[in-house]
């Protein structure tokens, strides 16, 4: 009688293991389905934009997609998982904007950033943000880091696109554009660390944003 009881106890854990593993395994398919869909309709949205004012547009683009490849990295369930959910998240406005392209008059392409060169920075920038997101789970220096370097890349960015010398500079982009790129910044910071952790990360940003802007305008 022992041993039925034990083998019915070990068949009830086989059991409920298993259906833990079936809902993960789920829930990553559906992750992975939702950050390619998710980026691809981000995509059209700002292919929409593209026909607008041109400061709604650089706002858009590509905050909107950094905050949410930010949001996809920091759900995936493990590291490996981030990298292959964090790529699909930037490659489904690529897709989206390039199928734009298509149906647009007079020849024009569409694609995040106006050169090929400034297209593949921005593609390996926004993959990273995921990865750098997933990192900011840690409870430690390193997620203080990884903290730090995604909100200073993305003020890195807003400078690039404020400052006349700027390789992205968009007219009219600074004050207003920067002050709202300024609390999205701010806003990912404040929701991805913790007390004295927001401290540091901000200071690995303040760091790589001021490091920036001498580089930049040369001093």
């Amino acid at each position: 009688m022992a041993s039925v009881d034990q083998n019915h106890t070990l068949d009830q854990n086989y059991t409920a293991t298993f259906l833990a593993d079936d809902r993960q395994e789920r829930a990553i398919v559906l992750h992975m389905v939702l950050s390619f869909v998710g980026g691809m309709l981000l995509g059209a949205l700002g292919a929409v934009l593209a026909d607008g004012p041109d400061l709604l547009y650089a706002i858009y683009e590509p905050y909107v997609y950094v905050l949410f490849v930010v949001i996809v990295g920091r759900t995936a369930a493990s590291l490996g998982w981030a990298a292959l959910t964090s790529l699909l998240a930037t490659l489904g406005p690529i897709i989206s904007l390039l199928a734009a392209s298509i149906f647009k008059s007079g020849g024009e392409f569409l694609s995040l950033g106006s050169n090929g060169a400034t297209l593949n920075f921005t593609l390996l920038t926004l993959a990273s943000f995921g990865l750098l997101s997933y990192f900011t789970k840690r409870d430690d220096l390193w997620g203080d880091a990884a903290g730090g370097v995604l909100v200073g890349l993305v003020a890195v960015d807003g400078m690039d696109k404020a400052l006349p010398a700027g390789a992205e500079h968009v007219a009219g982009f600074w004050p207003g554009s920067v002050l709202v790129v300024t609390a999205l910044a701010m806003a990912v910071l404040f929701s991805l660390r913790r007390g004295k952790g927001r401290l540091r990360s901000a200071l690995v940003a303040l760091i790589i944003g001021c490091s920036y802007f001498v580089f930049a305008v040369g001093i």
